[in-house]
Parts: structure tokens; C-alpha cells; sequence
């Protein structure tokens, strides 16, 4: 059975795209013009017609509808390009009256004043049948072009969505262990009533309030990115005592800016890590922050042992690489070095254009 109530009877008198497209998603979706395949496999079809009409035509009128099938075609791919670059039911309707106005008006024109009745016959028959099969044509771009955009808008959609797991997993990648080792050492201080366990409590309070909305936002200032940092080197000297003193050091030009979230966390954790608990004698961190030729560079340093081999690849510096090419692509970098003077060196470089969180 015919399920009528699911019709749209709209569609009978007024046909062409349901959905209205902003500008601003027709922008998105891409493709202002045909592509070339679309534009060739149209002017054939136009050539075999024409080939074809003149074929059945009498041989003394094929200048005559040739002139009239070229109009006709170059017509209606303009017409044809407008509901491209906005397919919607109205700008179809517009452009099929417009085109059906003219060659009507060219028809009822040709009737009046061409004296020979097999000439006067086949230009009226190819002016009405160009109007007829035009329509049709100009319905089948808009249904065409609109499902396109709506496939494309789609696509983008899931895209991003995917792109936005990426991220959060990337993300949940990040020193999960550090948060588990600072709760075991809260309660072994807690049952042994060492007076350690206020103040690591305390840090780790300002650290889990400071990090646990990082993740919900794309930019973060960096100033709100180092009270984070902060509260990290505070629970860890806790934990690590004498072994670990930090700096911090960064002029309010590089504070106001914006980075992807925990990306500046992850490198004092890795220095943390792999520099002062590294080092039996412990070492230091130090934060820099300072703007140069146009851009702001800002260094984690450590006075621990150096890089370790493939510690430049591991996975917490690769999410930090691959969050920063989403941010910026290739106008950001991140590097990790051997320090002259002992030690590693991160240095993440970012610009100071349209860097405004």
C-alpha cells in the first residue's frame, strides 16, 4: 500500500530541494563550479542531440535550428551554473520560468514570422522540446547539487567528529600513571600520619582543578596552562622532596597567547620523568617563556641526564606534535635536543599571528 501520508505533495507544484543551504555551508561544502566530468558528459549529450535533431531535419534548415540549439544550450548552462552555486526550490522555480519566458516568447515569435511552414514547425517543436527537457534538467542539478552538499556537509561532520576522538584519546594518553602514583603516596602518608600528606593533598586538589576542564576546550591560554604546570611541579616535589626544584619564567606576552591543552603539561612531565627522576641526585626544571622575531618560544629545561634513546618519539610527545599541526599546521614546531650545557631542552615555537585565544 502506498504510504500517502509520507509524501510531500509540495513537490507536485512547487518541485526542488527541501533543505535550504546557508552560504556559509554551500562555502564549506566546496565545489562553486561543475566539475569537469559533469560539464563534458553534459556537452556531449547536447552534441549527440544536435547531431541526432539535424540527422532527421531537412538539410535547408540546419543552420537555422542549429543557431536555435546553441542558444538553447548556452542558455541553459548559465542557468544551470546559477542553481549550482545555490540549489534551492526558488532559485530553481526563478530560473526555469526565466528560461521558459524567452524561448516561449522566441516561439510564439518564430510562429508569427516565419513564412515557411516545415521551418515555422521544426523551430517551434525544438523551442518548446528545449524548454521541456531544459526543466527537467535544471530540476535534476538542484536535486543533484543539493545531495551533494548534504553528503559533503556530512562527511565533513563525521570527520570532525572522528578528528575530535582522536583528540580526546590523544589526550587520555597523556601521563594517566603520574595521577595514580600521587594517590598512592596521599595514602601512604595518610596512614603512616606523615605531616607530607596536607600539602601533597592540597597540590594535588589545585592540579585536578586546574587539569580535568583542560580537555573540554581546543585552545587554552597559557597562563591558565601554567597553573596547571605549577601545581604538577608542586605535588612532585612533594613526592620527590629535595631531588626536584623548578622555575617558572615567562613574560606576560607569551602568558596571553593559546596552545592545545596539556600540550606545555606534557613537556614538563616528560622533563619531571625522564630528567629529575633519572638523576639520583635529582635536577631541576625550568620554564621559560620569552617573544623573538615574531614568534613566542617557550622552553622546558632539565639538569637531568639527556635525551634517552627514542625519547623524542614517544607517544606523549607525538599526540603533543599532532595536536599542535591541527592547531597551526606547519607554522608551529616542537623540538627535543640535548642541552649544551647538560641536560634536555623541549622547545615549542608558536606564532604570534591569529594566535589569540
Amino acid at each position: 500500500m502506498i504510504p500517502f501520508g509520507k509524501i510531500d505533495w509540495s513537490q507536485l507544484w512547487y518541485p526542488g530541494p527541501t533543505r535550504r543551504f546557508t552560504q556559509a555551508e554551500i562555502r564549506r561544502a566546496g565545489g562553486d563550479v561543475p566539475s569537469a566530468t559533469l560539464s563534458m558528459a553534459l556537452m556531449l549529450n547536447a552534441a549527440m542531440l544536435g547531431f541526432l535533431l539535424l540527422q532527421a531535419a531537412p538539410p535547408q534548415l540546419a543552420g537555422v535550428l542549429s543557431a536555435c540549439l546553441i542558444g538553447l544550450v548556452v542558455s541553459a548552462l548559465d542557468l544551470g551554473n546559477i542553481i549550482w552555486r545555490s540549489p534551492s526550490r526558488r532559485v530553481m522555480t526563478l530560473c526555469s520560468l526565466a528560461y521558459a519566458l524567452i524561448w516561449s516568447v522566441a516561439a510564439i515569435a518564430a510562429k508569427r514570422t516565419v513564412a515557411d511552414p516545415e521551418q515555422r514547425l521544426w523551430t517551434m517543436e525544438l523551442l518548446l522540446g528545449g524548454i521541456c527537457m531544459a526543466t527537467v534538467g535544471f530540476l535534476f542539478v538542484a536535486l543533484y547539487r543539493a545531495h551533494q552538499i548534504e553528503l559533503r556537509l556530512r562527511e565533513l561532520d563525521e570527520r570532525e567528529r572522528a578528528e575530535e576522538l582522536t583528540r580526546q584519546l590523544a589526550d587520555a594518553q597523556i601521563q594517566p600513571h603520574f595521577l595514580f602514583n600521587s594517590l598512592a603516596s596521599l595514602q601512604h602518608w595518610v596512614q603512616t600520619q606523615d605531616e607530607r600528606a596536607g600539602p601533597l593533598l592540597a597540590s594535588l586538589t589545585g592540579y585536578l582543578r586546574a587539569t580535568l576542564p583542560l580537555f573540554n576546550r581546543r585552545q587554552l591560554r597559557v597562563d591558565e596552562e601554567l597553573a596547571a604546570v605549577q601545581h604538577y611541579l608542586e605535588v612532585m616535589q612533594a613526592r620527590l622532596g629535595a631531588r626536584l626544584s623548578w622555575q617558572i619564567e615567562v613574560e606576560e606576552a607569551v602568558r596571553a597567547l593559546s596552545l592545545p591543552p596539556a600540550l606545555l603539561l606534557t613537556l614538563v612531565e616528560n622533563a619531571v620523568e625522564h630528567g629529575v627522576q633519572a638523576a639520583l641526585q635529582g635536577a631541576s626544571v625550568r620554564v621559560l617563556g620569552r617573544v623573538e622575531g615574531g614568534r613566542a618560544l617557550i622552553e622546558v629545561r632539565d639538569t637531568g641526564p639527556g635525551l634517552a634513546p627514542g625519547a623524542a618519539e614517544g607517544t606523549g610527545l607525538g599526540n603533543s606534535r599532532e595536536r599542535l599541526r591541527r592547531a597551526y599546521g606547519d607554522t608551529a614546531r616542537l623540538s627535543l635536543a640535548n642541552a649544551v650545557e647538560g641536560g634536555c631542552v623541549a622547545r615549542l615555537e608558536i606564532p604570534l599571528v591569529a594566535n589569540r585565544p
